[in-house]
């Protein structure tokens, strides 16, 4: 990792929570850790001429040099690179911790990286098999500073009744949530019936769900401008769907993840939502909306929201619920705050009561995923 002049980061009265930061895998994790009947297809590196690549099937993967693109500043990333010189933090955690210092974060919520491609993988099977290859290894390194990391599981919900049980086995190796893929492209939407039981364990388990972006179930290539920046819509028409189709009445404790979509855009559906269901009721067009509490009361209930940089969120902190928003680091992505979270804190905090900034930097995340 390039060398960065480091400063003496100062310290607030508690300890600072990114609610969403990265692993790199190890380029070995499934070449040693598939199990055993699919490690001639274990996801692998090779070494090509100009670059290396991660090879998984015919799924597209990530380039190499965007998996820890925090290495690269002012929009000069490099797709190319050789997996020898992507920097330990993202699989050691004594490098890690020493990365965490430099941009005084005390402790992480931690997600896949190369991973989040396998919801992308046809071969059902196949997926769960390199998704419980992750989980295992992700659990390992969580466990040896457990005060510092914890980690989200994955499932895939191709097969209901394989992802609760995963889900089970992810909550008693020690993990604190799972995610799914941000958009089930190609099936039914999600608070389509067939889920329900995988909601219903997610909250009996009381593990969180995430959806994060770039995670979708099938990888589009040829995208517009327009579609690439509108990703983050793909979380609300979920969240809208669930809200509407009274998921969240029939399981009032189940709690979901809105991960690196921001936030701010919350404050105007929560309110537009609220508008539209009264004048609905008023005007009797309300045969599908199956919710029977205003919309706020769900957004504000049952969904939490991680972000980098949203002064929006921030301003809106009180309408979208102080309770629910988180601020992650997004270590170590290309649109990392690192090393330099601690005065993106500040310029966004700015006239932000401590207790409130308290709330967004540490006590949300903390109680979410049981951080002491």
């Amino acid at each position: 990792m390039a060398q960065h002049v480091v400063t003496e980061v100062p310290r607030r009265a508690y300890p600072i929570i990114s609610a969403d930061s990265h692993f790199t895998e190890p380029a070995d994790l499934w070449v040693t850790r598939l199990d055993r009947r699919f490690r001639d297809r274990a996801p692998h590196v090779e070494h090509r001429e100009t670059t290396d690549v991660f090879v998984c099937d015919n799924t597209e993967m990530f380039p190499i040099g965007m998996i820890h693109g925090v290495r690269y500043k002012g929009g000069d990333v490099k797709l190319d690179g050789r997996y020898a010189d992507v920097p330990a933090s993202g699989w050691d955690p004594e490098a890690r911790i020493a990365d965490m210092r430099i941009d005084g974060i005390d402790a992480e919520v931690l997600y896949p990286t190369i991973a989040m491609r396998f919801f992308a993988i046809e071969d059902v099977a196949f997926a769960n098999a390199c998704i419980a290859a992750y989980n295992d290894w992700a659990a390992e390194f969580c466990r040896s500073h457990p005060e510092r990391f914890k980690g989200i599981g994955m499932v895939s919900l191709d097969d209901v009744d394989t992802a609760i049980t995963e889900m089970q086995r992810c909550r008693e190796l020690g993990l604190v949530g799972v995610m799914i893929a941000v958009f089930p492209d190609g099936t039914e939407p999600y608070h389509a019936d067939k889920y329900l039981p995988f909601w219903a364990a997610a909250s009996e388990l009381r593990m969180p769900i995430s959806l994060h972006t770039a995670s979708e179930r099938r990888v589009r290539g040829g995208q517009s401008p327009t579609d690439r920046f509108l990703h983050y819509t793909l979380v609300q028409r979920t969240f809208i769907g669930m809200i509407y189709q009274g998921v969240f009445d029939k399981l009032p404790d189940l709690q979901v993840v809105s991960v690196e979509n921001d936030a701010g855009w919350a404050a105007n559906i929560i309110e537009r939502m609220d508008y539209v269901d009264v004048k609905a009721r008023f005007r009797n067009l309300h045969q599908d909306h199956l919710n029977r509490e205003a919309p706020s009361h769900y957004w504000r209930r049952n969904i939490y929201y991680t972000f980098m940089r949203d002064s929006a969120a921030i301003a809106c902190r009180h309408l979208i619920g102080l309770d629910r928003i988180m601020w992650s680091s997004d270590f170590p992505h290309g649109d990392s705050t690192w090393p330099d979270s601690g005065q993106v804190i500040d310029d966004q905090m700015v006239g932000v009561p401590e207790l409130e900034q308290r709330a967004i930097l540490h006590d949300n995340a903390a109680r979410m995923y049981g951080f002491e």
